[in-house]
């Protein structure tokens, strides 16, 4: 399978991507039944090694295939690459766009009826709105590397 150095740069982020961020909201899920204290100074910490972790893996694998292709990353982006950037950046537009409006929604659900956060105790995960938006910003950029490899194959 012979990939442009742009399909294997997205390749890779959507791989660190999924890989660091699904081990993130895996471990954030499991915080429901901790103290309130206690999850949030678990979640700070996960969410600091997560940011770290995630900035280490791209600036050494985007380096590693930079400098092993060499010829091929010093070419700027052909009007393909950037009609593929711009359908799949309008993709992951909406997905971001849908994630806004679900938190704006439960922001609103919660101020109307405070009593129905109570009642959702199996839920009591830390910054949950702000989690919430996390999970929408990671998934548009899932959708994005996922609908580029998919432009990428297509064209060839």
């Amino acid at each position: 399978m012979d990939m442009s150095l742009k399909e294997k740069s997205t390749w890779l982020s959507l791989l660190s991507t999924v890989s660091v961020f699904g081990y993130y909201f895996y471990n954030i899920i499991g915080l429901a039944g901790l103290p309130e204290n206690e999850s949030l100074d678990i979640a700070l910490a996960l969410s600091i090694k997560t940011i770290t972790a995630v900035v280490m893996i791209e600036i050494l694998f985007q380096s590693l295939l930079a400098i092993s292709n060499h010829r091929e990353a010093t070419l700027g982006n052909d009007e393909r690459d950037k009609l593929f950037n711009y359908r799949s950046t309008s993709i992951a537009y909406s997905v971001l766009v849908c994630g806004v409006f679900l938190t704006l929604g439960r922001i609103v659900i919660l101020e109307y009826n405070p009593s129905f956060e109570e009642v959702q105790s199996s839920w009591q995960i830390p910054l949950l709105t702000a989690h919430i938006l996390l999970l929408s910003f990671i998934l548009a950029e899932v959708s994005r590397f996922a609908a580029l490899i998919f432009l990428y194959r297509r064209a060839h």
